[in-house]
C-alpha cells in the first residue's frame, strides 16, 4: 500500500523548499558578512615589538578584522581556528543584528542558532581571504561538529571537504559519562578549491609497510609487478625473461585469462630491468622507503599532545600556572601548519585565544628554516575577576595573547587595536 511522501522542509523565511541546515537568523547572519562596517585599526607602537615585522596581532573583534582583510584583498595560505562554544549565558561575540526570537529565550536550540549565526559570516569571509591552494582547519567538539560541517559544506562546497581529523585530547577519560567517555575532538579540514593538490607529506609520518630488504640505495619492500585489479590491457601482457632464462608472465587467476597484466610497459621493463627482482616464480619491483608519509586522520600520541600538553605549553611560555583554559598543544598546530602550507605560508587565526598558533609558527620556522608569518585576531574579552589571569594583571584575553607571544624566543609582531 502506497504511503504519502513526507513533507519537505521549508525555508524559515520564504516557506519555499530548501535543502540544507537552517536556523532562525541565518539570512541575517549571511548578510552580515557583506554589510559595510567601517572600523580603523591603528598601530599600537607601545604594544608592538621593536622594529618592523610582518607578523600581526589584532586586538579586536574578528568580524571587522576579516572584513578589513578582505577589503584589502589579503590572502592567507593556512587558516586555523578554535572557535569558542556558546554556553548561552556569556557569549562574547554578539554582532550587530538580532535573531528572530522564535524559541523560548535561553533554550538549547537558541544557543545553537546564535552560535551558528556568529560563525557563518566569519566563515564566509574566511573563504574570501583563503588562497586558491589554501586550507582551513577548524577545531570543534561533539556539540557542534555536525552543524559546523554542514555550514562549511555550504560555504566552501562539499567538493572541498579535505577530511575530518580526530584528535585524542585526553590521556585518561572520566568515568562519570552517561554514555561513551569522550576523549577526542575533531578538526574539520576544507580546501579553498576542489582541485587543490592536497596535503603536504607528513615528514614524521610512517606507513605500515615493512621494509625487509636493503641495498646500496636503502631499505625497500617488494611489490608484485603483476596486477589483477588495474584492468587488463593486451599491451601489458607480455613475457619477461629472468636472469635464469625462464619466462615470466602475469599470474592469471585459476581458470581465467586476460585478467592480470604488468604494471610497467615493455619499454619501462627494458629501461629499469636491473631494478626487477625475480623470486618464487613472480616478478617484483623495489619500493624504497621514503621520508614521511601521507597524513593520517587519527592524531593520537605524544607527537600531537593532549589537553594537559597545551595547558603546560601556555604555562611554560607565560611562567604562570593556570593562565588559560584548554589551549591546544603547540605540537598539534605545528602538524596542521606543516601539512597545510609551505615554509613561506601566511597563517591566519581569528580566534587566537592565548596565541598558540603564533608560537607554533615561530617554532616551526626555527625547526625547518621557514619564513611563515602569523596574523592573529583576538577580541579583548574581559578575564574573569576570579581567574588566575586577572589576578596576574591581565584584564583581557587579548592581553594574555600578546604577552604569551612576546615571551616566545624570536617573536616579533605589530599590534593593531580596534578604534
Amino acid at each position: 500500500m502506497a504511503t504519502a511522501n513526507p513533507p519537505r522542509p521549508s525555508h524559515p523565511d520564504t516557506g519555499g523548499e530548501f535543502f540544507g541546515l537552517v536556523w532562525p537568523g541565518k539570512d541575517a547572519a549571511r548578510e552580515a558578512a557583506h554589510t559595510p562596517l567601517a572600523r580603523n585599526f591603528p598601530l599600537d607602537s607601545a604594544l608592538s615589538t621593536p622594529g618592523d615585522s610582518l607578523n600581526r596581532i589584532f586586538a579586536a573583534d574578528n568580524l571587522p578584522v576579516l572584513k578589513e582583510l578582505a577589503a584589502r584583498r589579503e590572502v592567507f595560505d593556512v587558516i586555523y581556528i578554535d572557535p569558542p562554544y556558546n554556553t548561552g549565558k556569556d557569549f562574547v561575540y554578539r554582532d550587530n543584528y538580532r535573531l528572530r526570537r522564535q524559541m523560548r529565550s535561553g533554550s538549547y536550540a537558541e544557543w545553537h542558532s546564535e552560535w551558528l549565526s556568529m560563525m557563518l559570516p566569519r566563515l564566509i569571509l574566511a573563504r574570501e581571504v583563503l588562497s586558491p591552494e589554501g586550507f582551513i582547519f577548524v577545531s570543534i567538539g561533539e556539540d557542534e561538529v555536525a552543524n559546523t560541517r554542514k555550514v562549511l559544506d555550504e560555504v566552501f562546497g562539499e567538493g572541498c571537504f579535505a577530511g575530518q581529523l580526530i584528535w585524542k585530547k585526553a590521556g585518561t577519560g572520566k568515568n562519570d559519562a552517561k554514555y561513551a567517555v569522550v576523549e577526542h575532538e575533531y578538526i574539520l579540514c576544507y580546501a579553498r578549491t576542489p582541485d587543490n593538490p592536497g596535503f603536504n607529506i607528513d615528514i614524521q609520518g610512517h606507513t605500515s609497510t615493512k621494509y625487509n630488504h636493503e641495498d646500496d640505495k636503502g631499505k625497500y619492500s617488494l611489490v608484485r609487478l603483476d596486477s589483477k585489479t588495474l584492468g587488463y590491457l593486451p599491451s601489458l601482457d607480455f613475457p619477461i625473461s629472468g636472469p635464469d632464462g625462464k619466462e615470466y608472465w602475469p599470474d592469471q587467476p585459476v581458470g581465467k585469462k586476460k585478467v592480470a597484466r604488468w604494471r610497467w610497459s615493455l619499454d619501462k621493463v627494458e629501461q629499469f630491468y636491473d631494478e626487477l627482482v625475480f623470486r618464487r616464480g613472480f616478478v617484483y619491483t623495489k619500493n624504497y622507503q621514503k621520508v614521511g608519509a601521507r597524513p593520517r586522520s587519527i592524531l593520537d600520541g605524544e607527537r600531537f599532545g593532549v589537553t594537559r600538553t597545551g595547558r603546560r605549553d601556555a604555562e611554560e611560555a607565560m611562567g604562570i600556572e593556570g593562565i588559560f583554559d584548554f589551549p591546544k598543544p603547540v605540537r598539534l598546530i605545528k602538524h596542521l601548519l606543516s601539512i597545510g602550507g609551505g615554509k613561506d605560508a601566511r597563517v591566519l587565526d581569528f580566534f587566537a585565544g592565548s596565541g598558540t598558533t603564533a608560537q607554533a609558527v615561530i617554532e616551526l620556522n626555527a625547526e625547518d628554516g621557514g619564513s611563515r608569518t602569523f596574523h592573529l585576531a583576538q577580541i579583548p574579552e574581559p578575564t574573569s575577576p576570579r581567574s588566575t589571569a586577572h589576578r596576574a594583571g591581565f584584564s583581557t584575553v587579548a592581553d594574555i595573547c600578546m604577552e604569551r607571544v612576546r615571551k616566545v624566543p624570536g617573536a616579533t609582531f605589530q599590534v593593531f587595536k580596534q578604534f
